[in-house]
């Protein structure tokens, strides 16, 4: 039987109008009114938005990536504020486009992943507040372009490995920053990274026992680590405090 036939007269007549009774599907341009729902820009959709939006606030905290010929088309925004805090990646060139717009606010919260190019275009906007909450790798570069960035707050709660052949290096570059250096959440690191790391003495890192020190990962012959009297004293204060938080609870 032809499958038509199969509905009544009713049927068929709603199914064959139904552009009129609200049944078409949404156009491939059409974007939610809802703007933090939005996943994937065009530059044509970026462009067609950032003309036609009415709010002066734009957030679009919904991309988690974006191409730097969409930021140049999201820049045309005349609105008052633009915000992204859904971005887990941002190039370089990115970045640069987006430094094009006044309004956007420069924060990259959920930032995974930073090459020293796109970190120098952050710092070069006076809106970035300096804050990499949510970055999980850093290499040599990167850690440079970081530490020369006198808004960055030095603060790096997901950095839990030192663990690349150039971690030495990172932890050399790190160690030679001005002003606060936490990494609250360390886990891995070997030696000669940990003994880098610790030159600069008021870093913040766990207690020396609840890392695990790992082989040297270029390669190198990999010592034992000594801790230091500086560092054993302090280390017997984090514990006495941490104890004492422990107590509170």
């Amino acid at each position: 039987m032809n499958l038509l036939a199969r509905f009544s007269p009713l049927v068929f007549a709603l199914f064959v109008s139904g552009f009129s009774l609200g049944f078409a599907p949404v156009k491939a341009d059409e974007l939610p009114k809802d703007t933090n729902k939005i996943e994937r820009l065009t530059p044509e959709q970026a462009r067609k938005l950032a003309k036609e939006f009415k709010h002066p606030l734009l957030y679009l905290n919904g991309l988690t990536a974006l191409d730097a010929d969409t930021a140049k088309a999201l820049a045309e925004f005349k609105g008052e504020y633009l915000q992204l805090y859904g971005l887990t990646t941002l190039d370089a060139d990115t970045a640069k486009a987006l430094v094009g717009s006044k309004v956007w606010n420069a924060n990259v919260p959920n930032l995974t992943m930073l090459d020293a190019e796109t970190a120098k275009a952050l710092a070069a906007n006076p809106k970035w507040n300096g804050q990499l909450p949510n970055l999980t790798a850093l290499d040599f570069d990167t850690a440079k372009a970081l530490v020369a960035a006198q808004k960055w707050d030095g603060h790096l709660p997901n950095l839990t490995a030192l663990d690349t052949p150039d971690s030495v290096a990172i932890a050399q570059a790190l160690a030679t920053r001005k002003g606060r250096l936490a990494l609250p959440n360390l886990k891995k690191i070997s030696p000669k990274t940990l003994s880098a790391l610790i030159e600069k003495e008021d870093v913040e890192i766990p207690l020396i026992e609840t890392l695990e020190l790992i082989q040297e990962p270029d390669g190198s012959v990999t010592e034992d680590f000594v801790i230091p009297e500086w560092l054993e004293e302090r280390q017997k204060q984090q514990r006495r405090a941490g104890q004492a938080a422990e107590q509170a609870k």
